[in-house]
């Protein structure tokens, strides 16, 4: 079963008009954004040298030193920082008095009718805005935006090389040595979040905002890497595949094909583990099971917040948050689950499967009937989430 915001999808069409932070670019970001998400909502990057800074006319020279996205056909970017703005930490004076000759800055910029761009120096956001792109041009300064340091806080050269990887097409660039990684897929069947201050990018579902948040586990850092391909790439460099919502199968459609099928099971087998959120199912359309070990059958389900947790699930349920039946969203189950398999918790007559574990190989498949449809129904899931991701990386060797 699904439902949809008439809504949600108004705001989307909206945010649209988003250039690369913000169509006034006057104002904060908001929510935090992944290096990935800014690296795809660019044209160009450029990595640049701070070449000269007039204080007294708050004024600054960049040289372009590289094109490492797009091709900017720049060799100087002249910045006027007396056009910013005084609030929250932020003037023309502050941001002036942190350029220092020679400082290599990182210009990241989305060309459409002009150009908006973030900026990078050590440890510092800032934006800019030109009307168009041609040697010679003055961009605009507007402000320092102090809540980007979510998305990377350190020294510029540090972060080129995060940069350089990223578009070379590595994944888990910020992975530590003993952290987990996590692809997760999601962004077909749901919603991308929505703010005052969109990226130009159309990704990060609210399902993808939640896990996020858990950053660490019993000290093991946690990386995240979003995709929307169902060909899942590089699912093999990951300790950790959590499926999103309806990104198995949708209005009845299957969305899997043989190979994904195989390659989710050989990942499990080999030691991965595998998260299945709320997959839609009917009476005549079963979630297909293709890339599952074993039997385990998808039902239409009457949507409910209630929920019965076993003996097995009490940990589950209470690690770190304490969940209570009632305060979460469940959707389509499952039945007809293997008698060697963990059940966590069932619907209250006990005959459909809300969450549940199952043993493959070397790995393991955790099975649940979340349904993170929108913002509201995600938000109510974000603790169980949390909880599943704790008891995720605690089965990770």
């Amino acid at each position: 079963m699904r439902f949809t915001s008439s809504l949600v999808a108004s705001l989307l069409t909206l945010s649209l008009i988003g250039l690369l932070f913000t169509p006034s670019a006057q104002a904060f970001i908001e929510r935090e954004y992944t290096t990935r998400e800014v690296v795809d909502a660019c044209t160009n990057i450029i990595f640049g040298e701070v070449k000269s800074v007039d204080k007294g006319r708050l004024r600054g020279v960049i040289t372009v030193k590289k094109d490492v996205k797009g091709k900017s056909d720049l060799k100087e970017i002249k910045m006027n920082f007396a056009t910013g703005h005084y609030k929250r930490g932020t003037s023309p004076e502050k941001m002036v008095n942190l350029l220092k000759p020679k400082m290599p800055i990182i210009v990241f910029y989305r060309e459409h009718y002009g150009i908006d761009s973030m900026c990078f120096i050590d440890n510092t956001w800032f934006q800019m805005r030109a009307y168009r792109r041609y040697e010679g041009s003055w961009w605009t300064f507007t402000h320092i935006d102090p809540m980007m340091s979510r998305t990377f806080d350190g020294k510029t050269k540090a972060f080129q090389k995060i940069v350089r990887d990223m578009l070379s097409g590595k994944m888990w660039v910020n992975a530590s040595k003993n952290g987990v990684k996590v692809l997760v897929l999601t962004g077909n069947s749901t919603h991308p979040t929505w703010s005052q201050t969109p990226v130009y990018t159309n990704t990060a579902t609210y399902e993808y905002q939640a896990l996020r948040s858990v950053k660490e586990v019993n000290k093991r850092v946690v990386a995240y890497e979003l995709t929307k391909a169902h060909a899942l790439p590089q699912l093999e460099d990951a300790d950790v595949l959590w499926i999103g919502y309806e990104e198995i199968s949708s209005y009845g459609h299957y969305l899997l094909s043989g190979e994904a099928e195989k390659k989710i099971k050989a990942f499990v087998k080999n030691g991965g583990i595998v998260v299945v959120t709320g997959q839609d199912s009917s009476d005549e359309k079963p979630c297909g099971t293709g890339w599952l070990q074993g039997k385990l059958k998808g039902v239409e389900s009457p949507p409910t917040q209630h929920f019965t947790v076993t003996e097995k699930g009490k940990s589950l349920f209470s690690t770190p948050n304490k969940i209570e039946s009632g305060k979460i969203f469940i959707d389509d189950a499952w039945t007809n689950w293997n008698r060697g398999d963990e059940v966590f918790a069932t619907t209250e007559d006990n005959k459909e499967l809300v969450i549940g574990a199952r043993q493959y190989g070397k790995g393991l498949y955790i099975i649940t009937s979340l349904r993170n449809d929108s913002q509201y129904t995600t938000a109510m899931n974000k603790k169980l989430m949390e909880n599943i991701m704790h008891y995720v990386v605690s089965k990770v060797k």
